[in-house]
């Protein structure tokens, strides 16, 4: 009985070492497999370099040609980034002393219940009144000898929304236009106001109208509008272009 017992006790030792070494053999092995494999990811990661380091193709042969001249004078990816924008690469607000002057006015626009068509010629003096109010006076005739007059006021208004440029005109032939909108401005310095008429009844017809007042220089802007008549589409109510021989202050002039 002690033989058979000391038997299984050897046999079981046994077992458990077999055991041992198997597990010791398999952790072995797996860490040489691990070992492979990042020395082969290591290997490839030294052999190709970074993504923002690798040679891009120039966009173009004069690119191509000034690289070759001055190798140095090729920038990498990202390297003109300057870090997290500050505020200060935002366009300035619109400075509403932009519209003032004696503005040419050339407006070519179809026939419609507000004015008989055909090309208009005439005079819009913007002057100063306070702050941020100013008042327009408007004065226009057409080839056939019909005029126009209108006098009105300017305001701009920074509130919540953003800058709102407001432009409110009564004309002498019984109807009056307001013209709110947004305006703001494009990293190339020019500016927009976007506008549109609530709908309102003139000579039993309703009329609204929509466009955007695109200021391109200081001494020349142009409107491009629209009118809808009756609640049917909206049609090109001609482009009209205001000039004038002494430039305005630019429109990011007191924004500073």
């Amino acid at each position: 009985m002690n033989t058979t017992k000391w038997a299984l006790a050897v046999l079981t030792v046994f077992v458990v070492s077999l055991a041992l070494q198997a597990g010791l053999n398999a952790q072995q092995a797996r860490g040489q497999q691990q070992g492979q494999q990042q020395g082969q990811q290591q290997g490839q990661q030294q052999a190709q370099p970074p993504q923002d380091q690798r040679q891009q193709p120039p966009a173009n042969p004069e690119q191509r040609q000034r690289e070759q001249a001055d190798p140095q004078r090729r920038q990498q990816p990202g390297a003109t980034q300057g870090g997290p924008t500050t505020g200060r690469e935002m366009m300035p607000p619109f400075d509403p002393r932009y519209l003032l002057g004696d503005w040419e006015i050339e407006w070519n626009p179809p026939d419609t219940p507000l004015f008989p068509g055909g090309k208009y010629t005439g005079i819009e003096k913007v002057g100063f009144v306070a702050n941020r109010y100013l008042t327009v006076d408007i004065q226009m005739e057409n080839q056939e000898g019909h005029k126009v007059t209108g006098k009105g006021i300017i305001l701009l208004e920074n509130g919540v929304a953003g800058p709102q440029l407001l432009r409110y005109v009564v004309y002498d032939t019984g109807f009056a236009l307001l013209q709110p909108g947004a305006v703001g401005g494009d990293l190339g310095g020019y500016y927009s106001h976007f506008w549109e008429t609530p709908e309102f009844t003139f000579k039993d017809a309703k009329v609204a109208l929509k466009g955007r007042s695109y200021y391109v220089s200081p001494a020349a802007y142009r409107v491009n509008q629209q009118i809808s008549i009756n609640g049917e589409a909206f049609m090109n109510f001609g482009i009209m272009w205001l000039t004038k021989d002494t430039p305005a202050p630019s429109p990011t002039a007191a924004a500073r």
